[in-house]
């Protein structure tokens, strides 16, 4: 019996030592969230040098940086063992950016929070707003509607210019064929009368009154 116990033991011990533990999570440091991002370095008039940075996280053996031009929606992606990589991008745009933990060991990978931040070219000029974040439905979620069928919609928009002029409303069955719901909105949120047991898609359009405009990205809900 004792022999038994010993060998147990040996066999526990190998067991834990093999189970590989998930990444964590970084914190993002810079470029800082929803600010301007001046200290660049400048390629030439349309690009710049940015370098982002995060805390260490534990359990990693690589970090993947993702950044996404706001407008374009083109992706810019780097691999690195570092805390800390440097993407040449083009400037006077939006940004979002986000890092994934990963491990040897597991496929499990973990993701930052998503910052914002507008690239400068000119310190001048005006800024493009950020995409809209979309507060009520979050995306895949269900939701149920109102006495009057209705359900109320809210978002919130910035500017680093702080001269949002209006909001545009989009929503649809499909999310590649969205129609124009309601135009120049001034508030943050709008009621609309849905049917029950079925799959929206909406998307916010914000434009400041130089005419520059964002999209927000595209959520999707059930109805109850």
């Amino acid at each position: 019996m004792r022999k038994f116990s010993v060998c147990f033991s040996i066999m526990f011990f190998y067991c834990v030592s093999d189970t590989a533990l998930d990444p964590e999570s970084v914190s993002l440091i810079s470029p800082k969230n929803l600010e301007s991002c001046t200290n660049a370095v400048r390629i030439n008039d349309a690009d710049r040098q940015v370098r982002f940075e995060w805390t260490e996280a534990l359990n990693v053996d690589q970090y993947e940086l993702i950044v996404e031009n706001s407008i374009t929606k083109e992706k810019f992606i780097s691999n690195t063992p570092l805390l800390n990589s440097s993407l040449v991008i083009s400037a006077g745009v939006p940004y979002s950016w986000f890092v994934r933990s990963k491990s040897d060991f597991t496929s499990v990978t973990k993701n930052s929070e998503i910052w914002q931040f507008y690239l400068e070219r000119i310190p001048t000029e005006s800024h493009i707003p950020f995409p809209a974040s979309l507060l009520f439905p979050l995306n895949n979620t269900s939701v149920s509607l109102t006495n009057e069928n209705q359900i109320l919609f809210r978002w919130k928009g910035l500017d680093l210019d702080n001269d949002i002029e209006s909001f545009n409303f989009y929503i649809g069955l499909q999310d590649d064929n969205l129609s124009l719901e309601k135009e120049d909105i001034n508030t943050s949120e709008i009621s609309i009368e849905l049917d029950s047991n079925s799959t929206y898609f909406w998307q916010i359009k914000t434009t400041d009154k130089s005419n520059n405009s964002s999209y927000s990205k595209i959520f999707s809900f059930e109805t109850q």
